[in-house]
């Protein structure tokens, strides 16, 4: 079964974002800052994480780059609702430092739980 580590300060959207991916037969564990995400990818791999870009104690970039590190082979999707800023394209940065997709919000459950199965196979 796919193991997924979704990481996002907004405790809302993460907690439907794990029911989306439980009731799709994808396990799935949730975290509110890279800080927490780190700890519980080091305690329980997860086959993919999901992590929003914009989070207070650790941002996503800083977090992306830590995980590609200690997990190269961690499958991994940036998500952000913040626009691009003027001359920095944040999801090009992610993708530099390790995310392998990324998806603006707010965008469909069904496109989240597609990037997941498209990256691991199943």
């Amino acid at each position: 079964m796919t193991r997924v580590l979704f990481i996002d300060d907004n405790d809302d959207f993460r907690k439907l974002a794990l029911r989306w991916f439980r009731s799709h037969g994808i396990e799935a564990e949730g975290a509110a800052n890279g800080v927490q995400g780190l700890a519980l990818q080091r305690a329980r791999p997860a086959d993919v994480i999901v992590t929003d870009i914009f989070m207070p104690e650790k941002e996503g970039i800083e977090t992306i780059h830590e995980l590609r590190r200690e997990f190269p082979e961690v499958k991994i999707i940036a998500v952000t609702g913040l626009e691009p800023l003027r001359h920095y394209d944040v999801f090009e940065v992610a993708r530099q430092v390790g995310a392998m997709k990324t998806l603006k919000k707010p965008f469909k459950f069904e496109d989240l739980i597609a990037a997941v199965r498209e990256l691991t196979g199943g």
